[in-house]
Order: C-alpha cells, then structure tokens, then sequence
C-alpha cells in the first residue's frame, strides 16, 4: 500500500492471498461431520468476515475512493436453520462506511423472484441516491418483509 506495485507484484499477491484463503477453507472443513457442520461453517464465515474487514481496514486512506462489490445471489440462505427455523429475512452485517466508501451486496428476496441490493454510500450522498428516477423507476425502497 505505501508503495506502487508493478502489474506482476499485483498478480502475485492476489495469488497469494487466494491460496491463503483456499487454506484457511481447507482448514475450517477438514474433519467436517454432520454434527459440527454449523459450527465449522459459522467458524469460517467469521474467518472470512474477518478477514475482509481486516482488508478494508488495511486498504483504507482518506485520500482513495474505495468501492466493494458482493453478490450473494443463488447462495440458500433462507433453507439454514440453526435451531430456530428458517430466516424470515436477511442481510449483511452492519459495514463502518468511510466518507469515501462505497458498498454494494446483492441478494435474492425470500421469494427468489427479486434481488435485494443492500447499498451504503457516505452520507452526502445518500440523498441524491434516494431521489434518483432512474433508480426508482426499478425499485422499492425498504420493502415489506415477506413472512
């Protein structure tokens, strides 16, 4: 980050970090049975999660716009039941959104038939985001939870 990377040095770290993940994958479901299937899963969604926000954190710089993208479309998280039942609705987890972030998750509706975007902007622009035709012309804002 504090210094420019040739093209080869980029291809070299993202190869890097993908074996690095790979493992820690490997790792969260060697010995895998079906009683510990929600633990090592929970266990290496919070590995992920962690170590994406260990990214963020690391990539971020007040004078570069950061911006994320993530579908989680055609993932069955609405069939998981930890117990309790089925969720009756979800989304990501709450995201620190910087003054130069942008964030973007897509995800299907409980229905299946529609996708979710979940969108953080920095705050100045929120507004302009919410009054776009174009955007509403395709959208709901904050819909009704299906149940």
């Amino acid at each position: 980050m504090e210094s420019e990377l040739e093209i080869d040095e980029m291809v070299a770290d993202f190869r890097k970090t993908k074996e690095e993940f790979s493992e820690m994958i490997k790792e969260n479901l060697q010995g895998c049975d079906n009683d510990t299937t929600n633990i090592t899963t929970t266990t290496l969604g919070q590995n992920l999660l962690t170590a994406m926000g260990d990214f963020v954190s690391e990539c971020y710089k007040p004078d570069v716009d950061l911006y994320t993208m993530s579908s989680w479309c055609k993932k069955p998280f609405y069939e998981v039941d930890f117990g309790w039942g089925n969720p009756v609705w979800m989304g990501p987890a709450s995201h620190t959104v910087y003054d130069n972030m942008v964030f973007v998750v897509l995800i299907d509706s409980k229905d299946g038939e529609d996708v979710e975007a979940w969108v953080g902007l920095p705050e100045q622009d929120m507004p302009v985001f919410l009054c776009e035709q174009d955007l509403l012309a395709y959208a709901v804002l904050n819909p009704p939870v299906l149940i």
